[in-house]
Protein backbone atom coordinates (compact mmCIF):
# COMPACT_ATOMS: atom_id res chain seq x y z
CA UNK A 1 0.00 0.00 0.00
CA UNK A 2 1.11 3.52 -0.79
CA UNK A 3 -0.24 6.72 0.72
CA UNK A 4 -0.75 9.87 -1.27
CA UNK A 5 0.16 13.34 -0.06
CA UNK A 6 -1.87 16.46 -0.73
CA UNK A 7 0.49 17.64 -3.48
CA UNK A 8 -0.18 14.50 -5.50
CA UNK A 9 -3.93 15.16 -5.55
CA UNK A 10 -3.49 18.83 -6.40
CA UNK A 11 -1.19 17.88 -9.27
CA UNK A 12 -3.66 15.24 -10.46
CA UNK A 13 -6.37 17.89 -10.57
CA UNK A 14 -4.06 20.18 -12.53
CA UNK A 15 -3.36 17.41 -15.06
CA UNK A 16 0.32 16.93 -14.18
CA UNK A 17 1.53 14.17 -16.47
CA UNK A 18 4.30 13.02 -14.09
CA UNK A 19 1.94 12.06 -11.27
CA UNK A 20 -0.53 10.50 -13.72
CA UNK A 21 2.19 8.36 -15.30
CA UNK A 22 3.54 7.34 -11.89
CA UNK A 23 0.13 6.23 -10.66
CA UNK A 24 -0.38 4.16 -13.81
CA UNK A 25 2.88 2.30 -13.09
CA UNK A 26 2.10 1.61 -9.43
CA UNK A 27 0.95 -1.93 -8.77
CA UNK A 28 -0.02 -1.36 -5.14
CA UNK A 29 -3.17 -0.17 -3.44
CA UNK A 30 -3.39 3.62 -3.14
CA UNK A 31 -4.54 4.94 0.24
CA UNK A 32 -5.71 8.41 1.29
CA UNK A 33 -6.45 9.95 4.66
CA UNK A 34 -8.88 12.54 5.94
CA UNK A 35 -6.21 15.09 6.81
CA UNK A 36 -5.31 15.35 3.15
CA UNK A 37 -8.93 16.22 2.45
CA UNK A 38 -8.80 18.82 5.22
CA UNK A 39 -5.66 20.37 3.74
CA UNK A 40 -7.25 20.44 0.29
CA UNK A 41 -10.37 22.16 1.64
CA UNK A 42 -8.20 24.76 3.42
CA UNK A 43 -6.95 25.75 -0.03
CA UNK A 44 -10.39 26.21 -1.59
CA UNK A 45 -12.81 29.08 -1.40
CA UNK A 46 -16.09 27.23 -1.78
CA UNK A 47 -17.95 30.49 -2.41
CA UNK A 48 -15.88 30.84 -5.59
CA UNK A 49 -17.52 28.98 -8.51
CA UNK A 50 -14.15 28.01 -10.05
CA UNK A 51 -13.30 26.02 -6.91
CA UNK A 52 -16.51 23.97 -7.15
CA UNK A 53 -15.02 21.81 -9.95
CA UNK A 54 -11.93 21.24 -7.87
CA UNK A 55 -14.02 20.26 -4.84
CA UNK A 56 -16.02 17.81 -6.97
CA UNK A 57 -12.78 16.28 -8.30
CA UNK A 58 -11.49 15.72 -4.76
CA UNK A 59 -14.83 14.35 -3.56
CA UNK A 60 -14.85 11.87 -6.45
CA UNK A 61 -11.27 10.76 -5.66
CA UNK A 62 -12.02 10.34 -1.96
CA UNK A 63 -15.09 8.24 -2.73
CA UNK A 64 -12.99 5.99 -5.00
CA UNK A 65 -10.17 5.04 -2.60
CA UNK A 66 -9.78 3.73 0.91
CA UNK A 67 -9.55 6.69 3.31
CA UNK A 68 -7.97 6.42 6.75
CA UNK A 69 -9.07 8.44 9.77
CA UNK A 70 -7.02 10.09 12.47
CA UNK A 71 -7.30 7.48 15.20
CA UNK A 72 -5.92 7.55 18.74
CA UNK A 73 -3.05 5.32 17.58
CA UNK A 74 -2.31 7.62 14.63
CA UNK A 75 -2.50 10.69 16.87
CA UNK A 76 0.07 9.19 19.22
CA UNK A 77 2.36 8.26 16.32
CA UNK A 78 2.01 11.77 14.86
CA UNK A 79 3.03 13.26 18.19
CA UNK A 80 6.03 10.93 18.41
CA UNK A 81 7.13 11.97 14.90
CA UNK A 82 6.88 15.67 15.73
CA UNK A 83 8.78 15.28 19.02
CA UNK A 84 11.50 13.17 17.40
CA UNK A 85 12.00 15.75 14.67
CA UNK A 86 12.13 18.62 17.16
CA UNK A 87 14.63 16.80 19.37
CA UNK A 88 16.93 16.30 16.39
CA UNK A 89 16.67 19.98 15.39
CA UNK A 90 14.48 19.33 12.35
CA UNK A 91 11.05 20.70 11.65
CA UNK A 92 7.88 19.55 9.98
CA UNK A 93 4.37 20.89 9.99
CA UNK A 94 1.67 19.50 12.23
CA UNK A 95 -0.37 18.34 9.24
CA UNK A 96 2.60 16.62 7.59
CA UNK A 97 3.48 14.82 10.83
CA UNK A 98 -0.16 13.81 11.19
CA UNK A 99 -0.43 12.59 7.60
CA UNK A 100 2.72 10.53 8.13
CA UNK A 101 1.46 9.31 11.52
CA UNK A 102 -1.78 8.05 10.02
CA UNK A 103 0.06 6.13 7.32
CA UNK A 104 2.80 4.69 9.52
CA UNK A 105 0.36 3.62 12.26
CA UNK A 106 -1.53 1.71 9.55
CA UNK A 107 1.65 -0.03 8.31
CA UNK A 108 1.87 2.13 5.20
CA UNK A 109 5.55 2.93 4.77
CA UNK A 110 5.53 4.71 1.40
CA UNK A 111 4.17 8.10 0.43
CA UNK A 112 3.88 9.75 -2.98
CA UNK A 113 4.66 13.44 -2.78
CA UNK A 114 6.27 16.26 -4.69
CA UNK A 115 7.29 17.91 -1.40
CA UNK A 116 10.17 15.64 -0.48
CA UNK A 117 11.38 18.09 2.20
CA UNK A 118 8.15 17.77 4.16
CA UNK A 119 8.67 14.05 4.79
CA UNK A 120 12.36 13.25 4.26
CA UNK A 121 13.28 13.31 7.95
CA UNK A 122 10.45 11.07 9.10
CA UNK A 123 11.74 7.62 10.02
CA UNK A 124 9.80 4.69 8.64
CA UNK A 125 8.46 6.51 5.61
CA UNK A 126 9.90 6.01 2.13
CA UNK A 127 9.27 8.89 -0.25
CA UNK A 128 8.27 8.29 -3.84
CA UNK A 129 8.73 11.55 -5.68
CA UNK A 130 7.69 12.54 -9.15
Amino acid sequence: MIGLDTTALIDLFRGDKKIGDLLLRIDEEIILNHLIYLELMFGLDLKDAKHKDEEKFYNDIFSSYKVLNLSFKASKKSSEILKELKSSGKTAGFLDCSIAGIYISNNITKIITKNRKHFENIKGLKIISY
